[in-house]
């Protein structure tokens, strides 16, 4: 059991890391899919169980955030706990 634990922690590290790396804050928030294509292509693991395991850690350490969008669930990888802030003022530059 305590070596499964360690092979899960590392698992969570490297996705960490390549989400990062990735800079996957600055795609906005995307369906599940998206990250699961992300996991099973960094790790090589298919097992659909094991990975929903590993983003559903990712969303109780708070490094990915959940929003509803019209009636679909939406998540953002947001490490650094950035958010959107609605009063801020939209400035366009016309060069």
């Amino acid at each position: 059991m305590r070596n499964k634990c360690a092979v899960k922690k590392t698992i969570v590290d490297l996705i960490i890391l390549y989400f990062k790396y990735r800079n996957c804050y600055n795609s906005g928030f995307q369906k599940y899919s998206y990250f699961r294509n992300l996991m099973r292509y960094i790790t090589d693991i298919n097992d659909a169980i094991f990975l929903r395991r590993i983003f559903e850690d990712l969303i109780n350490k708070k490094l990915i955030e959940k929003k509803l969008v019209i009636g679909s669930v939406r998540y953002r990888f947001n490490p650094s706990k950035k958010y959107d802030d609605p009063n801020r003022p939209i400035v366009i530059n016309f060069l």
